[in-house]
């Protein structure tokens, strides 16, 4: 989204549960190959439920109706970036 806000998409399942729960969450980043990459520390802002922005976004596209993943609520889900570390170390 900008480099303090990202977002995810989750369907109606348990990460969204735990979510409603608990605002904050973790998220690592790894390139591929060698240990490159990052720890995003995240608090929850807001959601949209089956936002048009979702089929934007996503890199898998699903096809025809009935399709499993076409008829569940999706949810995008708006993080501010509150802290990014290496994958490896404390960052100092």
């Amino acid at each position: 989204m900008n480099e303090h806000t990202v977002a995810f998409i989750a369907s109606d399942r348990l990460t969204h549960a735990n979510l409603k729960k608990n605002q904050s969450a973790t998220y690592l980043f790894k390139e591929d190959g060698a240990y490159k990459g990052c720890r995003l520390y995240l608090t929850k802002t807001h959601e949209e439920k089956d936002s048009p922005l979702i089929e934007k976004i996503r890199r898998k596209k699903y096809k025809g109706i009935g399709h499993k993943d076409n008829t569940e609520s999706k949810f995008l889900i708006y993080f501010e970036v509150d802290k990014v570390l290496p994958l490896i170390g404390d960052g100092k």
